[in-house]
């Protein structure tokens, strides 16, 4: 029995100055996003899992919980970070020069985040203009889907989507 007790032991000794002289340390738990995530989505337990890995490979700011609205697209299996989090809303990473406009999504085709797309109105004869050109997906509600739109084409966007005569050129990736 004593014998036994001393090999678990030094079993056990020997595992954790493995672990301790691994190049990159010790193992530490983190959490990494459990599916990709979106700017704009507030962070719930189901949004992320604990994975445990090298301590030195561990960004700075690595979240202890899952707290917090999205500001930077989160990759599954990426450990979350306080620079992926902002002040929430669609709205939290637009670039610069950019506005968040809302459209409704019954008229719109099947879209999806990231996608990018330029906007057409037309006017009262039916000539078609280009309103918005490179828009970016950001989110898609219920029944909205959000544009970030150059902010000098946020009014006739919003205009034409307002009236019905919004219509979406999808782009290649």
């Amino acid at each position: 029995m004593a014998g036994a007790l001393l090999a678990t032991v030094a079993l056990l000794a020997a595992a954790i100055g493995h672990a301790a002289a691994t190049p990159y340390g010790p193992p530490t738990t983190v959490l990494v996003a459990a599916r990709d995530l979106l700017p704009g989505d507030v962070l719930t337990d189901a949004d992320l899992r604990r994975r445990t890995v090298p301590r030195d490979l561990v960004p700075d700011g690595a979240l202890q919980r899952a707290d917090g609205v999205l500001a930077a697209a989160l990759p599954s299996g990426a450990i979350a970070t306080d620079r992926h989090l902002g002040e929430g809303g669609v709205a939290a990473s637009l670039p610069a020069g950019r506005v968040a406009v809302a459209v409704a999504a019954d008229r719109l085709p099947t879209l999806t985040a990231g996608s990018r797309a330029d906007l057409i109105g037309a006017d009262h004869d039916g000539r078609a203009t280009t309103l918005g050109r490179n828009a970016i997906v950001l989110a898609i509600e219920a029944e909205t889907v959000w544009f970030a739109v150059d902010a000098g084409d946020a009014v006739p966007v919003t205009g034409a989507a307002a009236i019905g005569s919004l219509a979406v050129v999808v782009l290649p990736p």
